[in-house]
């Protein structure tokens, strides 16, 4: 059975995230629950629409770098984070970073509670210019006109105001420095950022992160496409955590993509996210509109990527570059597999015909081969036979006896019928290895700490009754969180049922809950060590 976390769990998990909301100037549990609450309800619908709507609007004439609309923009960037009463991150005291031919980073700092020469900063960010009306170049639609961009980007612009405003409303800052940036020049080739890095108004090495957001106004079946989680060990498992009520469907990439701002600091060697909801029709085109923008989308993840940069910039310690991310590709990183895929039929040592009850010549599972030696063999079980019950089981399909076979505990009671015979005869065997509860094939991952990743589930297995699948994560057994792969598989093979998982699909975090057969041994003497 899979079911998704109670209301209850949610809110108290968002609340009391690893990121220690009680550090809020040692607030008790339940104040700093409702301050982080109330600062990610700031995050508004209507917020978010009145943002896009303006960066959108033909006054800023498609906000191009270096023209009067693209300085109309900064200066509105640069009113609102004033409102906000942020702190100037430019240069010369200023919101401003000029650079090159009148481009202008827009850069605001929230500065940490730590003050020591090496407090650490977090960088949100997202660019704010576009295309302008659009050139043979850059447009895909008709050049001349104003290309509003609400897309690309004044949504993850008002995304980034919306998390800035949610860092203000808390009591107390956070640990570390959280520096607000809106690059310019993004559409001309990352300009905007690559001018930061090599002129930064933070020490480069202060930076532990960066959460970019370019394109986050088009959420379509609450998909989120997340870049960058195996920049650092954990990211993913963070991002699902903070997860929990903005319940987005998060497709984790191992793509690195290197189109946007998040790009040039994977060069540094600085962690990144990148969100992003994907291309659509109006890219690049005259009606990327603010009409078309899907707002409530934007502030999910708004409230996301807010839950995120929080644990960032609290937790005690950030996660560091993983330098391995920049060689891998969806296909290497699923290569180690602690398996049973063929446990079935390697502990009966039989080979059976798909199918099962219903069909025109009989009842059970007919077995096509057997392994000589196997134990199959040696219990008197042959080609044509059909298997009718297995450990008091009824057999009615092949993968009744892959569940069965993989779980049972020796010795196994078999119920045979011959080849075109009515007769049944009852047979003992003695199945090879030690049961398998659960049923799954697994993995472990360096960039997914604590985490058990699973490759395959044994059809007719406890652990595919209970709704799992491929590539699920496994959090938690039992409430515990095991400590490595060896500690897992002897939790999966002695603690009592039923048995209560935590995983993550898709980066939504449910409860499944495995049930086990009657047959199903607890691992035998010799495993609870």
């Amino acid at each position: 059975m899979t079911r998704p976390l109670c209301p209850r769990l949610l809110l108290l998990a968002a609340a009391c995230c690893a990121c220690g909301l009680g550090s809020l100037q040692q607030a008790p549990a339940a104040d700093a629950s409702t301050a982080f609450q109330a600062a990610l309800e700031s995050i508004r619908d209507d917020q978010v629409e009145g943002y896009v709507t303006r960066l959108a609007d033909d006054k800023f004439e498609g906000r191009e770098a270096g023209t009067p609309g693209g300085h109309s923009a900064a200066d509105y960037l640069v009113e609102q984070l004033r409102k906000l009463q942020l702190e100037a991150g430019g240069e010369d005291g200023s919101f401003l970073q000029p650079f090159a031919d009148g481009y202008r980073n827009v850069v605001a700092r929230l500065s940490g509670r730590d003050t020591g020469p090496e407090r650490q900063t977090l960088i949100v960010c997202a660019h704010y210019d576009h295309i302008g009306r659009g050139s043979q170049k850059t447009s895909l639609g008709k050049v001349g006109e104003i290309h509003n961009g609400a897309d690309d980007n004044a949504s993850g612009v008002a995304a980034v105001l919306e998390i800035a405003e949610a860092f203000s409303q808390l009591p107390a800052p956070p640990r570390r420095n959280i520096l607000f940036a809106f690059w310019d020049a993004e559409e001309k080739g990352l300009l905007g950022s690559k001018h930061w890095l090599a002129n930064p108004t933070v020490p480069l090495q202060s930076v532990v992160g960066v959460i970019n957001l370019d394109m986050v106004g088009r959420l379509r079946d609450d998909r989120l496409v997340l870049f960058g989680s195996r920049t650092a060990a954990g990211y993913r498992r963070m991002a699902a955590m903070n997860n929990r009520q903005t319940d987005l469907r998060i497709d984790f990439s191992t793509s690195l993509v290197g189109n946007g701002d998040h790009f040039p600091f994977v060069g540094r060697q600085i962690p990144v996210l990148f969100a992003h909801t994907g291309v659509h029709g109006q890219y690049h085109r005259e009606t990327d509109d603010a009409d078309l923008v899907k707002v409530e989308g934007i502030s999910r993840t708004a409230r996301l990527l807010f839950g995120i940069a929080f644990e960032l910039a609290e937790t005690a310690e950030c996660p560091t570059f993983r330098t391995a991310c920049l060689a891998e590709s969806a296909s290497s990183v699923a290569k180690s597999d602690r398996g049973v895929g063929a446990a079935p039929l390697l502990r009966l040592g039989a080979a059976w015909r798909a199918g099962g009850a219903g069909e025109v010549d009989g009842p059970g599972v007919a077995i096509a081969t057997v392994v000589p030696g196997s134990a199959a063999d040696k219990a008197g079980i042959r080609p044509g036979d059909r298997l009718i019950e297995v450990a008091g089981h009824a057999i009615r399909s092949g993968e009744d006896l892959s569940g069965v076979v993989i779980s049972a505990a020796n010795p196994v009671e078999v119920v045979v019928q011959p080849p075109e015979s009515k007769d049944v005869r009852a047979l003992v065997v003695q199945l090879a290895g030690k049961p398998l509860r659960l049923g799954i094939t697994w993995r472990t991952d360096e960039a997914e700490p604590r985490t058990i990743i699973i490759n395959s589930v044994v059809d007719g297995s406890a652990a595919a009754k209970a709704g799992l699948r491929p590539d699920d994560r496994i959090y938690e057994v039992a409430g515990r969180n095991p400590a490595d792969d060896d500690q897992f598989s002897e939790w999966i093979a002695t603690l009592p049922g039923p048995m209560e998982l935590l995983i993550e699909r898709d980066g939504r975090l449910l409860v499944v809950v495995v049930h086990f057969s009657d047959g199903a041994a607890l691992g035998g003497p010799d495993s609870r060590r």
